[in-house]
């Protein structure tokens, strides 16, 4: 009953983000089948800042949501992204990777067979920078619950070691500092490599609380399960790898 209602919940919050979005609910399942659009998907590329740089840059875009990640610039972003012809818009919530909101991004620019070119600026630092971004073809791969069964485990870059189950979709797992993780993961569309994830963390003082974002499943060598979360007061990215035998 509670996972139909989940369902009926998000059929509800993607039609009212997006028209174009069809909906088509299975039977056993309750997947929901989102339609593809052109920005929709796996996004890998570089920015820039007042010249500095190259930082990479890793986003999902689904829909009119998207998350991403820079691993050299330290941060995170949550945000929405939207297109008019070949024009591209976003605008990011920026945080410290692993931490707290610090700024918000808007950019613009132009989306074409298969790379986003655009500039930004941050709206309380005033930072401009350029970015591109190429399409990935992971995106193009199945996403399936049965592909996340099993243990996986993180070490961020400050030494925290994290362990999650997951099972039927169902997130379960603790940290080494005892922060305990639990929620879930669902299918947006079966066709594509992108999921949603809803974490809840406790027994972690002011980390404590339920974040919300993107995720997918990087099988390029070893398999990883990238996920970036957020909420109104931290952001966190996950590279999960999957463990042997599972």
């Amino acid at each position: 009953m509670i996972r139909a209602l989940s369902v009926l919940m998000l059929i509800a919050l993607i039609s009212a983000c997006s028209p174009q979005i069809a909906r088509e609910v299975a039977s056993e399942t309750e997947q929901i089948a989102v339609q593809k659009t052109q920005l929709d998907g796996i996004w890998v590329g570089s920015f820039d800042i007042r010249g500095r740089g190259p930082y990479d840059f890793y986003a999902i875009h689904v829909g009119e949501r998207s998350t991403a990640v820079s691993h050299k610039a330290k941060a995170m972003c949550v945000g929405q992204v939207s297109q008019k012809e070949d024009y591209y818009y976003a605008k990011y919530n920026l945080y410290v990777l692993d931490g707290s909101p610090f700024d918000y991004a808007r950019l613009t620019g132009e989306i074409k067979d298969g790379q986003i070119q655009s500039h930004f600026t941050t709206l309380n630092g005033g930072d401009t920078g350029s970015m591109q971004l190429n399409y990935s073809d992971l995106y193009d791969q199945p996403s399936s619950l049965e592909l996340l069964e099993g243990e996986w485990s993180f070490t961020d870059r400050d030494g925290l070691a994290f362990n999650i189950t997951i099972e039927a979709g169902a997130i379960s797992g603790a940290d080494s500092d005892d922060c305990k993780y639990a929620g879930n993961v669902s299918l947006i569309n079966p066709q594509y490599n992108a999921y949603n994830v809803v974490l809840q963390i406790s027994n972690c003082d002011s980390v404590n609380g339920e974040y919300e974002g993107l995720s997918y499943i990087d099988d390029k060598g070893s398999v990883y399960f990238r996920v970036d979360v957020g909420n109104e007061s931290y952001g966190f990215h996950y590279d999960f790898k999957k463990s042997q035998g599972s």
